[in-house]
């Protein structure tokens, strides 16, 4: 491909492999539905892109065309790429094709793949360097794409969803989880692990989350504490949080180091930490890079993001869109503000993963003292009869819990914020979910400045 054409090009995949062809000195073009930094970014580098859902609108010359899953088939382009005779590839195959010129270091799981690809992409790239695809917005690195010409490895996400993974055969990967999700797709548990399975029978080395119970062996597993019934096995001892950081002692094949220090909440990422260290030592990072980076990660946008903290009112912005995610999301602010009221904003994504997982949704929100429920975003989905926020906020039981449509949410942080003057007490907000709520971040955020006196 010397001139790819973007169908989705804003999306947090396809923004970073048309940065790849972009500094490869490739022409690009694309098309999406709205401009943001993403999409201006591509355009300061020289992409094309215009954002009316218009065949006219295709350049002339491009000779391929890079499609994500999210565009519908009824988009009004695809004709004019069928009556011209554009090769098609789906982003997977994309990356798959762009992973094979390298040794691939490729994290996969239901949850914890963005968080640990990125920070073992930060470890990497502050020694050894490497080049990485990323499926979120990394301060640290500036963006979600990194391209060293004079490095071996690439770093990317191993995405489950539509079997996209299985376009991948890494030199060394990591399986984070393999909780029920994209059931849309698998039609059950059993068939999207059977996926995962076929993803580390594709890998040439491979290790797993101890607590996995896998049908082959991994070279090695990582977790909290030492995994029971010995082996061999990378884990976290010693584990504290002191003055907003995590401290803990990493163990492992390649490496003893003592007293590491992670600024991301939780335990969960601490978890996230071990892998990141097992393969970026694997890759051949030094003992003593690790110690000086890891404290120096400030995380990814929207996972676990500190948007807004002073004494007494604090306001995180989060991605999970999982009942397990949220659960470990939740504890590990309430780890970091035990005496704060914690009140939750979640917009859930998707009419199937909201029907199929109500319950788990119900339970690990309970985490919170008070949730408001944001419609649904449904992204590529249409609706479905009888399913809405209310499926999830009726199986709760023990919080006080309001619906709210995305528009009128500020209203409600308002009211947060109202009873926290009125009662005196200090306020933990979250925002929570995969969909648009992300387009609340900065309301919200002026909103609890406002009401922090800040």
């Amino acid at each position: 491909m010397t001139y790819p054409y973007f169908l989705g090009i804003g999306g947090i995949g396809m923004s970073a492999l048309a940065c790849h062809y972009l500094r490869q000195g490739c022409r690009v073009a694309g098309y999406d539905r709205v401009s943001t930094p993403l999409t201006r970014k591509l355009e300061s580098m020289g992409a094309k892109i215009h954002y009316t859902e218009s065949p006219e609108l295709l350049p002339e010359g491009i000779d391929a065309v890079v499609y994500t899953p999210a565009v519908p088939s009824t988009h009004a382009e695809w004709q004019e790429i069928r009556r011209r005779g554009l090769p098609v590839y789906k982003r997977a195959q994309v990356l798959g094709m762009l992973s094979r010129q390298y040794k691939t270091l490729a994290v996969a799981g239901t949850h914890g793949k963005t968080t640990t690809s990125a920070m073992l992409a930060y470890l990497m790239h502050g020694s050894i360097g490497c080049n990485a695809v990323l499926g979120g917005i990394v301060p640290d690195l500036d963006g979600n794409y990194l391209h060293d010409e004079k490095s071996p490895y690439l770093v990317t996400e191993a995405d489950e969803y539509d079997r996209s993974f299985l376009q991948l055969q890494p030199w060394f990967s990591v399986v984070t989880s393999w909780d029920a999700d994209h059931l849309d797709i698998y039609g059950n548990l059993e068939s999207m692990r059977a996926a995962y399975v076929q993803f580390m029978r594709q890998s040439e080395r491979f290790i797993a989350e101890a607590s996995l119970e896998l049908p082959l062996r991994a070279d090695y597993v990582y977790g909290l504490g030492e995994p029971k019934g010995g082996g061999k096995a990378a884990f976290a001892s010693n584990l504290r949080v002191e003055d907003g950081r995590c401290t803990f002692d990493y163990t492992g094949p390649k490496a003893l180091i003592q007293d590491l220090n992670l600024s991301c909440p939780g335990r969960h990422n601490v978890e996230n930490a071990v892998a990141a260290v097992s393969l970026a030592l694997e890759a051949g990072v030094q003992p003593q890079d690790i110690r000086r980076l890891l404290p120096l990660f400030k995380g990814v946008r929207r996972r676990l993001e500190r948007c807004f903290s002073q004494p007494g009112l604090a306001y995180y912005d989060d991605y999970a869109h999982h009942p397990a995610e949220i659960r470990a999301s939740l504890r590990a602010l309430r780890e970091f503000y035990p005496d704060y009221r914690m009140a939750v904003l979640f917009q859930p994504h998707l009419y199937s993963r909201t029907r199929d997982l109500a319950e788990g949704f119900a339970d690990s929100l309970q985490e919170a003292d008070a949730l408001c429920l944001v419609d649904i975003y449904p992204a590529r989905e249409e609706p479905i009869a009888g399913v809405d926020t209310r499926l999830i906020g009726e199986r709760i039981k023990n919080i006080p819990v309001v619906y709210t449509s995305k528009e009128n949410a500020l209203e409600q942080v308002g009211r947060y914020l109202e009873e926290k003057e009125k009662n005196r007490r200090k306020l933990l907000l979250v925002s929570m979910g995969a969909g648009d709520i992300d387009t609340l971040v900065e309301p919200i955020n002026a909103c609890v400045r406002k009401g922090g006196g800040a």
